[in-house]
């Protein structure tokens, strides 16, 4: 079973339950980090929510990355990963692609359920 990393950003609920969803039907483990959700209370808390994004990253086999809107979170796991060898697969939902969207990702896709199967395969 293939576990994909859920990258996105915090308050895009609908993207993680729609993208929890496609990976389980695609036979895929989602590994969604908002499980430990600091919304509104980061503050204090920076260490154990990288470490545990980080830690969570190294035992994916993939990460699924929503570029639909920026945010500074999903660019670091998604360069994280990437200098890691682990495989990015790029949401954008239709919004223009950076350069380094591109650089850093195997693959770009504008709708969500190509994203995840090449996600779930790559």
């Amino acid at each position: 079973m293939r576990r994909v990393y859920l990258a996105g950003p915090p308050f895009a609920d609908e993207y993680r339950r729609r993208a929890t969803a496609l990976v389980q039907a695609h036979g895929g483990e989602p590994v969604d980090p908002m499980r430990r959700d600091f919304r509104g209370g980061t503050e204090g808390h920076e260490s154990e929510i990288v470490d545990g994004d980080l830690a969570d990253i190294d035992s994916c086999d993939a990460v699924l990355a929503a570029f639909t809107a920026p945010d500074e979170g999903t660019s670091m796991e998604a360069w994280y990963a990437h200098s890691k060898g682990i495989p990015v697969v790029a949401y954008t939902g239709g919004e223009p692609v950076h350069p380094w969207t591109v650089y850093v990702s195997e693959s770009v896709h504008v709708t969500l359920e190509d994203a995840v199967a090449a996600a779930c395969t790559a």
